[in-house]
């Protein structure tokens, strides 16, 4: 966010309750709670996915279509198996993200 304050990330959808690249978060935001993706992390990670400078995350809504028409952050390209491994027919799509995404690391 360039102004105000940060998101505050709330909850962390997993078993561990550490936050990692691909993972669905609750974070408050200006006052509401919003679900989102976590797309960048200054945390180290697993081998072969990059350590960016700030934490980056996209807002979806419950069925995970990108709130959002553009991302300008880099992504990395680990994200697309992560994603289509969670990708479910009935449940949450998150192609679309993956569709309005411009850049790859």
């Amino acid at each position: 966010m360039a102004e105000g304050k940060p998101p505050r990330c709330i909850h962390v959808y997993n078993k561990t309750g550490v936050g990692l690249i691909g993972d669905k978060v609750l974070v408050a935001i200006k006052g509401e709670k919003k679900k989102g993706i976590l797309v960048g992390l200054k945390q180290n990670q697993k081998p072969r996915v990059p350590k960016f400078d700030s934490n980056n995350l996209v807002l979806i809504d419950d069925n995970g279509t990108p709130l959002g028409t553009r991302i300008h952050v880099p992504i990395p390209t680990v994200l697309r198996t992560i994603l289509k491994e969670k990708t479910f027919s009935k449940g949450a799509d998150y192609t679309k993200l993956l569709g309005i995404a411009t850049k790859f690391v």
